[in-house]
C-alpha cells in the first residue's frame, strides 16, 4: 500500500484514505459520491498488481502509435466501432499507457460529445492511474471541458453553446478573411502566369527549330530551356489556380452558413473543420492534403440530410469534385 492510502476515486483518480467500509463517501478531491468498496478495489486494484502492467517496447512500441492514429483519424470521421476496434488491439499489447485508454474514452463518448456516456469512466480513471504528471496534465486538458458540459443544466448547456458557436465562428471568419490578401496577390500573380507561360513555350519552340537548321545545332539546347520554363510556369499556374478556387470556396461555404439557422452543434462541428483546413492554406499545405479534410467536411454535411446545405455542396465545383463515390451509391 502506498502510504495511509486505502481508497482511489473512481471518477478522478485521487487516492485517499477512509475508515468505512461500506456504503458512500465523498472524493476529498472532486466532491462525487463513489461506493466505498468500489473505491477500495480500485486503488487496490492498481498499486497490489503493478508487476503485471504490460508495457509495449521497440515494434510493438511503434504499432501502438500507428494504432492510436489510425483511432483519432477514425474517431474524427465518427467511425466509432473501427475506432474502438484500433483501441482494442492497442490494449492488446500494452495496459500501461494512459493515451490508450483516453483513445478509448474519445470513441465511447463520441469524440466528447456524448455527454450521457457512462462506459467511458473505466478507462479515463485507469488513464489517470497509470499517467505521470505530465500525462494527468493531458488528461485534464482533454477532458476537462467534456467533464464541465456533463454537469451543465439544460440552461447551462444551452448558453456554452450558444458561446461555443460564437466563438468558433469568429475564429473562422478571423482566420478566412486574414488569408484573404494572400490569395488575391495569388489571383493577380496567375493571370500574368496563364499570358507568360505560351509565350515561353512558342519563343522556346521557334528558338528550338531556328537552331536545330544552323551550326552548332547544340544551341537549339536554349529553346528546351524556354519550353521547360514555360510548362513550369504554367503548371504552377494549373496549381495556384485550384488552391485559389479551392479557398473561395470556403468563404462562399462560410457566407452561406452565415444567412442559415442550423443546429448549434452541427455549426460547431463545421466551423472546427473549417478552421482545421484555414490553418491548412496558411501553412500553404499541397491542395491534395487540404481535399482530404474537404472529403471529411463534405461527408459530415452531406450525413446531416438537410436539402438545402446538400444541393449547395452539390452545386460548388470544388466541393462537388470532393463527394464521395458512396454517396452516388446510396442515392
Amino acid at each position: 500500500m502506498q502510504g495511509n492510502y486505502n481508497a482511489k476515486c473512481p471518477s478522478c483518480g485521487y487516492d485517499f484514505y477512509t475508515d468505512d467500509t461500506s456504503g458512500e463517501t465523498v472524493c476529498p478531491s472532486c466532491g462525487e459520491k463513489i461506493q466505498v468498496a468500489r473505491a477500495k478495489k480500485y486503488y487496490s486494484s492498481i498499486y497490489d498488481n503493478k508487476e503485471e502492467i504490460k508495457v509495449a517496447h521497440g515494434e510493438e512500441y511503434h504499432k501502438v502509435m500507428l494504432l492510436l492514429s489510425e483511432a483519432e483519424d477514425l474517431t474524427e470521421n465518427k467511425d466509432f466501432e473501427a475506432a474502438e476496434q484500433k483501441v482494442n488491439e492497442a490494449l492488446s499489447l500494452t495496459d500501461g499507457d494512459y493515451r490508450v485508454y483516453m483513445a478509448m474514452v474519445a470513441v465511447k463518448t463520441k469524440n466528447y460529445t456524448d455527454l450521457t456516456d457512462k462506459t467511458h469512466q473505466e478507462y479515463l480513471t485507469k488513464a489517470i492511474a497509470c499517467a505521470d504528471a505530465d500525462g494527468k496534465k493531458d488528461i485534464t486538458a482533454r477532458y476537462k471541458n467534456y467533464y464541465v458540459k456533463s454537469h451543465f443544466t439544460d440552461e447551462e448547456m444551452s448558453v456554452y453553446s450558444a458561446e461555443e458557436l460564437k466563438a468558433k465562428k469568429a475564429k473562422t471568419e478571423s482566420s478566412f478573411k486574414s488569408l484573404i490578401p494572400t490569395f488575391m496577390a495569388t489571383e493577380k500573380r496567375n493571370k500574368l502566369l496563364i499570358i507568360l507561360a505560351p509565350i515561353l513555350m512558342a519563343i522556346g519552340i521557334a528558338l528550338t527549330v531556328l537552331f536545330f537548321f544552323i551550326d552548332p545545332q547544340w544551341l537549339s539546347f536554349i529553346g528546351l530551356v524556354f519550353v521547360t520554363s514555360g510548362y513550369l510556369v504554367f503548371r504552377t499556374w494549373y496549381v495556384s489556380k485550384d488552391s485559389v478556387k479551392a479557398f473561395n470556396s470556403f468563404l462562399d461555404l462560410y457566407d452561406f452558413l452565415d444567412g442559415k439557422d442550423y443546429n448549434e452543434t452541427v455549426l460547431i462541428d463545421v466551423y472546427t473543420s473549417m478552421n482545421k483546413i484555414a490553418e491548412r492554406f496558411a501553412d500553404r499545405d499541397p491542395l491534395v492534403s487540404i481535399n482530404n479534410d474537404t472529403l471529411k467536411l463534405v461527408s459530415f454535411i452531406l450525413s446531416l440530410g438537410d436539402e438545402p446545405l446538400t444541393e449547395y455542396i452539390k452545386e460548388n465545383k470544388y466541393f462537388a469534385d470532393n463527394i464521395p463515390s458512396e454517396y452516388y451509391e446510396e442515392e
